[in-house]
């Protein structure tokens, strides 16, 4: 079923639990997404005095447009249908929807028994995060509402969180289970509603409940449909053009609705607290091992940070912001190894500690690149940002944390003038205790070099030694290359035709852009042939957008195609992790954010970079997915500027308006053209992509 949230609270439809943001329970490796019983889950049936009736004649809809589920249920014999709504507001974030339409379809009186609605909650079982306290039943609290208070019992990391989490549930009526509803036979409709808010203030929860009960009930849904209809229209949308394209679209627009949806609302009744992170099944699950109990991994700076920021810059900054509040967590997940600097736990939720599950200690021991994953993150906003204020107010305290992590983890050999990472293990879990992934050191090696112009820009005399330091290891690190077969073995001592289990070596073309000489495309024949066919699905997208960086244009289609075919449930384009069959998490963003960087960056060719101080925004030659015959995009950001986007085979578009002064030139080969010269406040321009590459570059 289809998880929807708005960045402060998460549900699944027709599911047990409902999330808030940042609020988790448990110590260490058993700390999850606090579970909220579902009160949301609630509906309504049709009865009279001989009981309630049944249908079968039940219809349900996810509305991506306009952010809600509806289903409606008819009643035939009795001309009566029933339609319910349920969503979390995306103005007034604090609150929960539910609504009930019932009405008939004739005016003609009917001669029969009365009728009355039941309503009925159906949270699922008690919570085992918090202990609820009724604070009231309605009689002596303002407006009638009743009001739970909940904490949660056990710490996450008791150094860096002193107490637990509070929160408090408030409901806009004192709901007697089940609920009868009186229908006179001569009322041709009957409404109702009900709004249940949360928060971890008592006053906020209650203002949010105040405001939405001052509304009409049109004009909550019209209050929710409004910011979601200028989130597609004003912010960001993806248009399939193509007589069979249908169903890619529809997936397409799903993807974006769920990674949407489970960030904040940039515009809000309150002002938002911060905000704890994107885990790979979002804020609507996180108490089960198969939601990674919603911890977040690499797989938000990786796999969905690249499309979220083409949802808005502001959304990229809050997931950085996340790290950079919890960099002193990790600077305590480096000092208990013996390392220095900043090292991000393989899995962080509130407090930024190393939360790994206890089943797999290998995995936070060894998986060091999520550190230089974060770094190589920040370089790449900033290529497509271009905003030097926020690399030194952020991106510079973060990245230089990274590159003393990275030196004091490094083993040097001072006669060989050569650098190892040891006892690691890479993107690819199945091989633990390895020295040199080759992933982790291309990564680590971005990484240092970005830390290093940042000290340059941001920093001050003292960061001269550490950048020498960050220079000299980026120098040294051993990128290991087979001469005679021409490929990079994924680590030291990896033996051909040994089985891998995702996207790991393959990654240093696109997103890395390390090396995308004929020595990559080898390496995508090569492993092609030995990632297991139980991997993850961002594994075959990764494939998609390296082979079409390549011009190898047919073995694209089949990977991006069997990047979603088999993860993507037909009913609400939910994904899975793992193909559908087998067990693995539900409404997985990781391979949607896999997927949707091959749909914009793969067939699309684009890329950010950062060349010097400045940045470049680099159209490759473009291409479309089959049974596609153009993409369009509204819209797609570089530096102060918001562009339309449209490609095709082998042509590119852009329509741009700029915010700020600022000056474009077009790259073609050695022949450099200003396209504008004299920015006013707006401009426009047009690129078309032949089969050389060219790049609009950007200066400031």
């Amino acid at each position: 079923m289809p998880s929807l949230s708005n960045g402060h609270l998460g549900y699944t439809i027709f599911g047990d639990a409902i999330f808030m943001n940042g609020v988790y329970n448990g110590a260490a490796g058993n700390s999850k997404r606090a579970r909220i019983p579902n009160w949301i889950n609630t509906s309504a049936e049709l009865c009279d005095r001989f009981g309630c009736m049944t249908s079968n004649d039940i219809s349900y809809e996810m509305d991506l447009r306009d952010g809600y589920f509806r289903y409606r249920t008819n009643y035939a014999s009795k001309g009566i249908t029933l339609e319910q709504r349920t969503y979390p507001h995306r103005y007034y974030n604090r609150a929960l929807v539910y609504e009930l339409l019932a009405f008939r379809h004739t005016t003609v009186l009917r001669i029969d028994s009365p009728l009355y609605l039941k309503i009925t909650q159906q949270p699922g079982s008690a919570s085992d995060a918090f202990d609820f306290v009724v604070l009231n039943n309605g009689s002596d609290a303002p407006g009638d509402y009743r009001v739970l208070h909940g904490r949660t019992k056990v710490l996450e990391f008791e150094q860096l969180q002193p107490k637990p989490h509070e929160i408090y549930v408030l409901f806009s009526e004192s709901l007697e289970q089940p609920r009868h509803l009186n229908w006179p036979t001569w009322q041709a409709e009957l409404q109702h509603r009900i709004i249940i808010c949360m928060d971890r203030q008592q006053g906020v929860a209650l203002k949010e409940l105040q405001d939405v009960l001052q509304l009409k009930d049109v004009a909550v849904l019209q209050s929710h449909r409004q910011v979601w209809n200028d989130f597609w229209d004003k912010q960001f949308s993806i248009e399939l053009m193509g007589k069979d394209a249908l169903e890619l679209s529809r997936i397409v627009n799903a993807g974006i609705f769920y990674l949407a949806s489970s960030l904040p609302t940039l515009s809000s009744n309150q002002a938002n607290e911060p905000y704890y992170g994107l885990s790979p099944t979002g804020l609507a699950r996180g108490n089960l091992p198969a939601d990674y109990q919603g911890h977040n991994f690499w797989d938000t700076e990786i796999w969905m940070l690249p499309v979220a920021t083409q949802l808005g810059y502001e959304y990229g900054k809050q997931l950085f912001d996340y790290r950079f509040r919890h960099l002193e967590g990790a600077r305590i997940n480096a000092q208990v190894r013996g390392n220095k600097g900043a090292r991000f736990p393989w899995e962080s939720a509130y407090t930024g500690a190393e939360v790994t599950h206890p089943c797999c200690p290998e995995i936070a021991e060894q998986e060091i690149h999520i550190s230089p994953d974060i770094s190589f993150a920040l370089q790449q906003f900033f290529a497509q940002t271009n905003d030097h204020a926020w690399a030194c107010e952020r991106a510079w305290p973060i990245a230089a944390e990274v590159a003393e992590f990275l030196v004091s983890r490094s083993s040097c050999e001072s006669t060989k003038q050569l650098c190892h990472f040891l006892n690691i293990m890479g993107p690819d879990e199945d091989h633990a205790n390895v020295d040199d992934n080759v992933y982790t050191n291309a990564v680590a090696k971005i990484a240092l070099d970005f830390a290093a112009w940042l000290g340059g820009k941001c920093g001050n005399s003292s960061s001269t030694e550490l950048i020498k330091e960050w220079r000299k290891l980026k120098d040294q690190l051993v990128i290991l290359h087979d001469v005679d077969l021409d490929y990079h073995p994924q680590h030291l001592g990896y033996k051909v035709n040994e089985t891998v289990k995702q996207a790991d070596t393959i990654l240093l073309g696109y997103p890395l852009q390390f090396d995308t000489s004929s020595t990559h495309l080898n390496d995508l024949h090569y492993y092609e042939n030995v990632t297991r066919e139980t991997g993850p699905a961002m594994t075959w997208s990764m494939f998609a957008a390296n082979y079409l960086a390549t011009s190898e244009n047919e073995r694209a289609h089949e990977f991006f195609t069997r990047g979603y075919q088999n993860y993507v449930h037909p009913e609400f384009k939910v994904w899975s992790e793992a193909t559908i069959g087998f067990e693995g998490s539900a409404n997985f963003l990781t391979g949607i954010g896999g997927f949707l960087q091959a749909l914009i960056f793969g067939y699309g060719g684009l890329n950010f970079v950062r060349v010097g101080d400045a940045s470049q925004l680099q159209l490759k030659v473009a291409n479309v997915p089959p049974q596609v015959d153009q993409v369009q995009i509204q819209f797609m950001r570089f530096a102060h500027s918001e562009c339309s986007w449209r490609f095709q085979y082998n042509s590119s578009s852009l329509n741009c308006t700029s915010t700020a002064d600022q000056r474009f030139e077009l790259i073609q080969g050695d022949r450099h053209t200003i396209l504008d010269s004299n920015f006013n406040g707006k401009t426009m321009f047009f690129a078309q992509a032949g089969k050389a590459l060219k790049t609009l570059n950007l200066s400031l």
